[in-house]
């Protein structure tokens, strides 16, 4: 702008008013940004909760739904053992599969009953204080069908051969059922004989758990061709400090799952498992009420249970308490194999 021939700038009022607008329009649009980052984590934590959550009932639904001996043409077997630490009529603990499901009920660093003597390889110092710990016993299809009769409670096995060698390996758990009876023992060695499989057994604790005869059949009467033979597999499903770390470097708890060998993490951010126990007290096959783990006399009545878990969203994305999203999911499953 010109005035008498000389060019004239702004005032100091009009710098001024120009600095403040500047800063408000840049306030304004950082506000704006961080606004939309929280919503965009906040979005990001939910999903994530919903999808720890959904899991880890997915996992627990899948491993509980096919848990305990199978009703074969109307009949549960009766039930027997060979193992080493228990008796023909009593398996170790573990190995109970008559009762397709346990639990231990979690009460500030203790479990009822206790994890001490329960052979699953469980410490209680490592696991989340106050959560359940759920065992599941299930047979794994395929199974395999005996090719010819046993001549004695003592003889080899022969079986059509398997489709994975390797859940039929030295040192696992099988149980041979013909409808009327099923008996658990441990297998030694396993080789091909011609068109058959051949699967031994020694009397011996190693390795553990070990047979303590190698009489598969305790009434006299020989198990014939036909019969089947399935792998054992006992699991169990816990709350313990993850491998992971959130965006605050602290180690969220997650769900693990451990059979035989070292524990896996399934699913990171689940905080909470607990468990009630649908329990059959009279026989009719129609639960009466639900336990805890610690309140049930004998799971072999269990017929369902009911699965809680406390997910989260792992990272801290809020500005409530730690930041931390949590939500419970609740589901009931209703074991497939409980006879009839």
């Amino acid at each position: 702008m010109k005035r008498g021939g000389q060019a004239q700038g702004f005032t100091l009022i009009e710098l001024l008013l120009a600095l403040a607008l500047g800063a408000m329009l840049a306030l304004g649009a950082a506000e704006l940004f961080d606004a939309t980052q929280r919503s965009y984590r906040l979005s990001q934590g939910q999903a994530r909760l919903q999808e720890n959550g959904r899991f880890a009932l997915a996992f627990l639904t899948e491993a509980v739904q096919p848990a305990g001996l199978s009703a074969c043409e109307g009949l549960t077997p009766s039930f027997r053992s060979t193992l080493r630490g228990g008796t023909a009529t009593a398996p170790p603990a573990p190995y109970n599969l008559a009762a397709g499901l346990g639990g231990y009920d979690g009460e500030e660093g203790e479990f009822s009953p206790s994890l001490q003597n329960s052979g699953l390889g469980l410490m209680a110092g490592a696991l989340a204080p106050s959560s359940d710990v759920l065992v599941t016993r299930t047979l794994q299809e395929p199974g395999l069908r005996l090719v010819s009769a046993m001549p004695q409670a003592s003889a080899v096995l022969f079986t059509e051969p398997p489709t994975d060698p390797e859940v039929f390996s030295p040192g696992a758990l099988l149980v041979l059922s013909d409808c009327r009876r099923a008996t658990l023992f441990q297998m030694q060695g396993a080789g091909v004989t011609g068109r058959r499989f051949r699967i031994t057994r020694t009397r011996g604790a190693q390795p553990a758990p070990g047979n303590f005869t190698t009489e598969l059949y305790f009434d006299g009467s020989p198990f014939e061709a036909g019969a089947m033979l399935q792998a054992a597999s006992v699991k169990s499903f816990f709350i313990a400090p993850g491998a992971g770390v959130n965006n605050r470097d602290a180690r969220p708890l997650a769900l693990f799952q451990k059979g035989g060998g070292a524990a896996e993490e399934l699913v990171e951010g689940i905080e909470d498992l607990q468990l009630r126990f649908a329990v059959d007290e009279n026989g009719d096959g129609v639960p009466e009420r639900y336990l805890t783990a610690g309140a049930v006399a004998d799971f072999a009545t269990v017929r369902a249970v009911e699965i809680s878990v406390l997910a989260t969203s792992v990272d801290v994305v809020g500005r409530d308490g730690d930041g931390i999203l949590r939500r419970r999911f609740t589901t009931t499953v209703a074991l497939r194999r409980h006879g009839s």
